[in-house]
């Protein structure tokens, strides 16, 4: 089975650390949405979808991928870090138009510094953390296998 992550991480390397542990201990393969738009996802047997919550959104990258590149009817599942909560329903009616069925979602903190939680020095410092990571890698191989 053939297995891709699309992701973005732009501010911190949240969702890349995510991103890059599913991979090594996966097998998955990852696609950069941000240096790599407008992937051939049809070879995939499924596809997850990972970014940071920008606004209650994913990023505009995934979601951009997900709206050109996504072939219907797709088994995918959504990964996103955030600092105070997960966005998700961007990119869930965007599927949904896709046909796709969503076999999964996984949420976690990720390192956030936007706004005022600049004035503080950021929130959820050290996440992801290592227990993050494990539990990101735990709900990828429950969803491939």
């Amino acid at each position: 089975m053939k297995t891709a992550l699309v992701y973005a991480s732009v501010h911190h390397g949240n969702t890349k650390k995510l991103a890059e542990r599913i991979a090594a201990e996966c097998g998955v393969e990852l696609v950069d949405a941000v240096m790599s738009p407008h992937a051939d996802l049809s070879g995939y047997d499924k596809i997850g979808f990972a970014s940071g919550s920008y606004f209650n959104k994913m990023h505009q990258t995934v979601l951009r991928a997900i709206e050109e590149d996504l072939p219907e009817g797709k088994d995918v599942f959504l990964i996103c870090t955030y600092g105070s909560r997960g966005a998700f329903g961007s990119a869930e009616s965007l599927l949904a138009a896709k046909r796709a069925c969503i076999v999964g979602t996984f949420g976690c903190r990720g390192f956030d510094t936007y706004g005022p939680f600049k004035l503080i020095g950021g929130i959820a410092k050290g996440h992801p953390d290592e227990r993050d990571l494990a539990a990101a890698v735990a709900f990828v191989r429950g969803i491939i296998g």
